[in-house]
Formats: C-alpha cells, structure tokens, sequence
C-alpha cells in the first residue's frame, strides 16, 4: 500500500479499488528420499531468529543429500504467502500519509498472515527447514517488526 502511495497514487484510487495484498516467496523443500529427523531447542531456534510459543525441543527435518538431491538435501520449491485483507479498518489508515505503525498493528489485528508466520508453518510441517524460513524471511520483510 505505501508502495502505491509513493508511486503517486491518489489515496482515494486506492480505497475505492483495493480488495487485498499478496505477497510470495519461495523457500527450498526438503528432499523427500533423504529427509530425517532431529531435534533442535526451541531456545536456539529463537537465539537464530526463529520465535515459536513452546519451549523445550522440539523434532525438525532435514536433508542429508543424497543423488536425487544432488548432496544438497532440497529438491523443489515450496511458496510461502504473506495475505493481507484490506479490510475497512485499513481502508480508513489508507492517506497520502499512511502511519506504517499503525497499519502493522491493525494488518495483524484483522488477520494478516506474515510471510515469517506462513513459512514457520511450513518448518513445523516438516516441508522446510529453519535456514530457509531465515534466509527468506528476514526480519525487514516482515509488516509487524
């Protein structure tokens, strides 16, 4: 949204024409024929950036590469999907000169689902791993940091 307001569009186009904001990114799968197991703490994930609400270990997966993989331990890509409904409540924080603070904290109130939150689920699905939830979703591209 404030991308469109400092590509000059009037506010008002925006609020009248607006339904949503997608944004994508891929992460790298976890190869499926040499994926196992480990266990990780939730304490270290969070020292690397990587908050989750538990505590104690907590069971990932990883490649260990083999020939289909080609050693890497990934094979394919996954899309990670930050949705952002422009509800009425963020069609009234829309102005020329848009608070991005407060459009963060609302976004967040009325359901947004972060790229970081999205790809944490993954993690947890065993579809990703945590290198990858950090390399793609760094903190900066996050709305609610």
């Amino acid at each position: 949204m404030t991308r469109l307001l400092d590509l000059g569009l009037p506010a008002y186009l925006i609020q009248s024409n607006l339904i949503g904001i997608i944004a994508q990114r891929l992460v790298r799968r976890i190869c499926n024929y040499c994926r196992e197991p480990f266990e990780i703490s939730v304490e270290h994930l969070a020292e690397m950036g990587v908050h989750l609400d538990r505590e104690g270990s907590i069971e990932l997966y990883q490649g260990t590469g083999c020939h289909r993989c080609r050693g890497t331990g990934y094979l394919g890509r996954e899309g990670i999907f930050e949705v952002l409904p422009y509800t009425e409540a963020i069609r009234r924080l829309t102005t020329s000169d848009t608070n991005v603070d407060a459009l963060s904290r609302t976004a967040r109130e009325e359901g947004m689902i972060t790229l970081r939150d999205n790809a944490i689920q993954k993690l947890l699905d065993g579809i990703t791993t945590y290198q990858e939830v950090i390399r793609v979703t760094w903190e900066e591209f996050s709305l609610t940091d």
